[in-house]
């Protein structure tokens, strides 16, 4: 399991000897942040708020179940380079790409904007003129995860604002590259030593220095682009080979910590350097498999991240700075609102849906804790406005949901808003969507019904998804395409996806068992999935996370025998075809057609 896997890379990165100690040190932080995430999701506040309050309680300021913060921050680094890669390998760049300019220039603007706003106030609570544009930096990140859950909670996903906060996001998760790249300049800026990179020499110009590093990463990046897909392709032939699908996940697992040390090596952050690694897997065709493979560790190790970043947390610190914290935090949230929507009604949204994107991105976020962390650990932020930071995120995080409700009151008078004149016009102002629903089923995938207000979707954007491309589900997609039935394919072999890719067909590579796979395929919004692999176990695994995934999808599939069919009905399939039935009733044909041929 990807989850154990990742527990068992957590207890390796430990130092040896005190093995014991460790078990109790990690048994504490996981069942603290199990229970308190528990009484935050009951209280239907988010489980990121949750796991730093764990943190804080478990750690050296409060109840001292953990005292070797060395072993944790060491557990956290690697946890924190886990982490960015599957951030970076599930970013979906395409979602910018389709939305284009009025996505990346509200997302460019008004992150820009944000860090100006909030440099000098955060100079002005002390901290130093670098420190003070790192941190703000961080409060301009918008939690994602946050977001997602508000907008499909409330099925507003496929809705314009939120097509717009969700490209806004990935845009900020982009930015926050740049932001964790940038730490060394401002260390040497601040004073402090910088890194210079094991490779380079300190004799070195740092102008020469900076050129070689930029030469390097560039390097890096081409070198992904052209061999990544290649060397995946030979893994996913030998462990299609050989039945599993474990040698890709151990083989990105490398890639993500050899990233991490390159540009480390360099002077960049690891995370940087793990989360590009991440994103230049994400524009493979492998991207979906691996993405759904890599979700359970996700978030076993958000859990352990943030509950360590929770560690910091200095209670009789905060008391002491308590209004610092709720003036910074409502300063926090009114400015981005107000900025964001600003900038989005700048960019030509209407005045509805930019009070909508602006509440919706008011808190700090996940790419915030991220940017402090790897701040703190690296020795720039002192404790106290690691604190004080952590304090304004967490506060942010709890009180933005909240805001919803009354955003969407002042949504409905900011109607009356006039357009910006500037503006001729667009999907932003008139409704239309900012993004088509292609076949991958990424926005569609994230909300199960049809939104409020939206209209209803073309007949060519309900479709079947054949999970096999081999000779049944090949001649399947044939007949139904001559009848203009859309197809999306689901395929394991990665010569097929590659051919059938270049020929035009809706392919994607993965496993019809795993969740992430069916999520990119459009499962909550095609009419039908039609399971042709021969495997049997995977069938039975295959109808039941579809059903739970898509209640109402209508799914057929096919077994061997007919006790094999009805456990498949009773896991969620609606029809079967059972072979054996098939071949007795083929041969029942043929036989009886050949004795009457003979009677006449």
């Amino acid at each position: 399991m990807p989850s154990g896997c990742a527990l068992t890379l957590i207890i390796a990165s430990a130092p040896a000897g005190g093995d014991s100690r460790l078990f109790v040190d990690l048994l504490s932080i996981l069942a603290t942040a199990a229970v308190i995430a528990t009484i935050f999701r009951r209280l239907r506040l988010e489980s990121i708020p949750g796991y730093l309050v764990a943190g804080a309680l478990v750690g050296p300021h409060a109840l001292r179940l953990v005292t070797d913060l060395t072993t944790v921050e060491q557990i956290s680094q690697l946890a924190i380079i886990l982490l960015m890669f599957t951030i970076g390998l599930m970013l979906d760049a395409s979602a910018v790409k389709r939305g284009m300019l009025s996505m990346l220039g509200v997302g460019v603007l008004s992150t820009g904007l944000v860090t100006l706003l909030a440099w000098p106030v955060v100079m002005a609570f002390g901290a130093s003129a670098p420190r003070g544009l790192l941190v703000a930096m961080a409060l301009s990140m918008s939690s994602t995860a946050v977001l997602l859950r508000v907008l499909q909670r409330r099925r507003e996903v496929r809705q314009i604002h939120g097509q717009l906060c969700v490209g806004v996001s990935i845009v900020q998760d982009l930015i926050s590259v740049v932001a964790l790249a940038s730490l060394p300049l401002l260390a040497a800026w601040d004073g402090a030593p910088m890194d210079e990179g094991a490779i380079l020499s300190r004799d070195m110009h740092p102008a020469l220095v900076w050129l070689m590093r930029l030469a390097a990463v560039a390097f890096v990046i081409v070198l992904g682009r052209i061999a990544l897909p290649r060397l995946l392709a030979v893994v996913a032939r030998t462990d299609r080979g050989q039945g599993g699908s474990e040698l890709a996940l151990v083989t990105s697992a490398a890639l993500a910590v050899g990233a991490a040390l390159v540009l480390g090596s360099l002077g960049f952050s690891p995370e940087m350097g793990a989360f590009l690694a991440g994103f230049m897997l994400s524009l493979t065709p492998f991207r979906h498999q691996l993405a759904g493979q890599l979700a359970p560790m996700k978030d076993l190790l958000m859990a352990v991240f943030f509950t360590a970043i929770g560690m910091r947390l200095d209670a009789a610190v905060l008391l002491n700075h308590w209004p610092a914290v709720i003036a910074g935090m409502v300063l926090l949230v009114a400015g981005k609102s107000i900025v964001i929507a600003l900038t989005a009604w700048a960019m030509g949204a209407s005045g509805r849906v930019a009070v909508l994107s602006g509440v919706y991105l008011a808190n700090a976020g996940e790419f915030s804790l991220v940017i402090v962390s790897s701040a703190a650990i690296a020795g720039f932020l002192p404790d106290e406005q690691v604190g004080m930071t952590i304090a304004m995120v967490v506060c942010s995080l709890v009180v933005s949901p909240l805001l919803v409700g009354p955003a969407h009151g002042l949504a409905e008078w900011a109607t009356r808003i006039k357009p910006a004149p500037w503006i001729a016009g667009g999907a932003m102002r008139h409704g239309g969507n900012l993004s088509s629903v292609e076949g991958d089923g990424e926005e569609a995938g994230l909300d199960g019904a049809e939104s409020h207000g939206e209209p209803k979707m073309p007949l060519r954007d309900h479709r079947v998804i054949i999970a096999g491309y081999g000779p049944v589900g090949r001649s399947l997609a044939d007949r139904l395409g001559k009848r203009g039935i859309p197809v999306t394919v689901i395929e394991m072999n990665p010569k097929t996806v590659e051919r059938q890719a270049t020929l035009g067909r809706s392919i994607l590579y993965g496993d019809v068992t795993n969740p992430e796979v069916l999520e990119s395929a459009g499962i909550r919004t095609a009419d039908a999935l039609v399971i042709t692999v021969p495997d049997e176990m995977a069938v039975m695994r295959a109808c039941q996370v579809a059903r739970s995934l898509a209640p109402e999808i209508f799914i057929a599939t096919r077994t061997t025998y007919l006790s094999q069919a009805i456990k498949a009905r009773q896991l969620g399939a609606d029809s079967v075809v059972v072979e054996e039935i098939v071949t007795a009733e083929s041969m029942t044909a043929l036989v009886t057609g050949l004795l009457e041929a003979r009677r006449k």
